[in-house]
């Protein structure tokens, strides 16, 4: 190889590996499993947000590629957790939006490794919802149990 083809080749292998990093920022997709909820029309946002976030200390209890609840906007229908709108985080991040009164909840759940490996978010998702749903029922459960007792 010339001299000069072998400078140019070093060069342009150093500069490459030097961005790799970043092209993932730019060609990663992040790993998202997006579903709906059915919520009772007599729960309010705060009861449901209450309820999330019991699930997911519950979730990051056992796994920690959960993220603590960083948003919570009761009026305005808008729960997340870790750093949602980031790309380039690693770990399990939802969002949950409704609005006041409606029967269903919008999930999102974001869930990267490094360079955008998927931690498995379609199976995260199953296990938030079942335990959101199960929350959710007990939640409800007591309740109606203390408006009768009262």
């Amino acid at each position: 190889m010339k001299p000069r083809l072998k400078v140019f080749t070093i060069m342009s292998l150093a500069i490459s590996s030097l961005g790799g990093c970043n092209a993932f920022l730019v060609t990663g997709k992040i790993p998202t499993a997006s579903d709906h909820l059915m919520i009772p029309h007599d729960m309010t946002n705060q009861r449901l947000f209450d309820c999330a976030e019991l699930s997911i200390s519950q979730l990051s209890a056992t796994d920690s590629s959960w993220r603590e609840v960083t948003h919570r906007d009761s009026t305005n229908g808008v729960l997340e957790s870790g750093t949602f709108d980031d790309k380039n985080r690693t770990g399990f991040r939802m969002r949950i939006e409704r609005a006041q009164g409606a029967n269903q909840a919008d999930i999102t759940l974001r869930g990267g490794g490094p360079y955008f490996i998927d931690l498995g978010v379609a199976q995260a998702m199953n296990n938030l919802k079942s335990l959101l749903e199960r929350v959710m029922n007990f939640a409800l459960v007591t309740l109606t149990y203390t408006d009768e007792a009262s």
